[in-house]
């Protein structure tokens, strides 16, 4: 048993919604079905397609009353390929400023599922939504009986206005017998009586008018779709018939006019802005706000997958020091093994006749010639290093006892016993 959750407005719901309250008309231009479940972590709001689609249903009706608007649709597994649980709907509406949108979302805890047209149930049932606006006014929809349009959608019309003609207090002023208005093979009944004559030459005619307005043909294209010889005024839109063009274009009127008798072709290089001559009429080429174009300059914004190309300053995650694999390996995972988190490479040196090494695990190694007292070239942390030394001179006094006793030691220096002579001597220190 199905369990739709509340219709949610998507954030370029809200927009569109913001815009039709101001006044600007809330076009209504399908629905869709999708056997999605939204992930974890990510807002139903955010989306702006389905997680999963399967079916687009042209819409067959729309009636407002108060501040709800129903909007009608068929569910039919006719042409389906494969079956699927009805998990997700999407309603979808024109933005005047970016184009179609996902304007509202809501999905199914306990879904149906949909057979495919191969099983031995045929299913085509009504799938109806209620959209709440403040602006009821401004809301339409654009009827697409490529969907399904049954006889029972253009009864519903009919007795709409065979009832608002019967309130009017002058109708049926002859009170003539109203047998009835016959529409394929269901009857319309009237509840009161009247000429029918005068029903259709006066109020009744725009019976005719809104099934005209609603339905363009039972057999044929939705109001959107390119017709040949048909009159067009600047800011109507119209779309190609599929795999005529990227599938991110449609047609923009810019010059009002006729449109020919051959659909325009739209090169699978077709860009925004480009202007296409058809018949008297001429239109621009505009990108769906919903999908990507690349204007054919993939190779210029993408790396192959196989021996990719990089350019510019690619990054990537660094690794753990003890990572053992083929991923990249960045500029800082380099300076973990060789730096400080390696615990051993050298931070700071200074080669020279009195210099040192510093490792990145505090290590110190210094060594010079010079007479006591020594000065070391950078200070020790602490006065637990260890001193080597050797008198430079090889004369047999410079071996003396006392020339080798340690006088005082700290962090910066330290002095030996000169006896009767100051000797220079070659020493090295370790310490930390």
């Amino acid at each position: 048993m199905p369990n739709w959750a509340n219709l949610m407005l998507t954030k370029q719901g809200k927009v569109l919604q913001a815009k039709a309250i101001a006044g600007s008309t809330l076009t209504i231009t399908k629905m869709k079905l999708g056997s999605g479940i939204i992930p974890d972590g990510v807002s139903p709001e955010d989306l702006t397609d389905l997680i999963q689609p399967k079916q687009a249903l042209g819409l067959t009706a729309i009636s407002v009353n108060g501040g709800l608007a129903k909007i009608q649709s068929i569910v039919t597994n006719a042409e389906l390929s494969e079956g699927y649980y009805i998990r997700e709907c999407g309603v979808f509406a024109n933005d005047p400023d970016v184009g179609e949108i996902m304007y509202a979302i809501m999905t199914d805890t306990s879904p149906d599922f949909l057979p495919s047209a191969s099983s031995s149930v045929v299913i085509s049932e009504e799938f109806s939504i209620n959209v709440v606006t403040e602006n009821m006014a401004n809301i339409t929809a654009i009827i697409d009986p490529e969907g399904i349009v049954t006889v029972a959608n253009a009864r519903k019309i009919a007795e709409d206005k065979v009832a608002e003609h019967n309130e009017a207090p002058d109708a049926h002023p002859n009170d003539f017998n109203l047998k009835g208005l016959t529409i394929g093979k269901d009857n319309v009944i009237a509840t009161k009586k009247g000429d029918f004559l005068t029903l259709l030459a006066g109020k009744g005619i725009n019976l005719l008018s809104d099934i005209k307005n609603k339905i363009i043909t039972v057999v044929g294209k939705s109001k959107n779709a390119w017709n040949p010889n048909e009159e067009i005024i600047a800011g109507d839109i119209r779309y190609t018939e599929d795999g005529n063009g990227p599938s991110w274009a449609y047609l923009l009127c810019k010059t009002a006019g006729t449109t020919g008798t051959v659909e325009p072709i739209l090169a699978a290089n077709a860009v925004v802005g480009q202007e296409i001559n058809d018949g008297s009429v001429v239109w621009t080429v505009q990108k769906n706000s919903n999908a990507l174009s690349f204007a054919g300059k993939e190779a210029d914004l993408f790396a192959l997958l196989n021996s990719p190309d990089f350019k510019g300053t690619p990054t990537a995650p660094t690794a753990a020091k003890t990572v053992n694999n083929t991923q990249i390996a960045t500029t800082a995972f380099v300076h973990l093994l060789a730096g400080a988190a390696n615990n051993g490479g050298i931070v700071d040196s200074l080669l020279a006749q009195n210099g040192y090494v510093k490792f990145a695990n505090g290590l110190i190694l210094q060594w010079g010639t010079s007479l006591s007292p020594i000065i070391f070239s950078i200070s020790f942390s602490n006065t637990m290093y260890t001193i080597l030394q050797m008198p430079q001179s090889a004369s047999a006094s410079a071996f003396r006892a006392e020339v080798w006793a340690l006088e005082r030691k700290d962090q910066d220096s330290c002095a030996f016993f000169t006896g009767s002579g100051n000797y220079s001597r070659h020493w090295i220190a370790v310490g930390f």
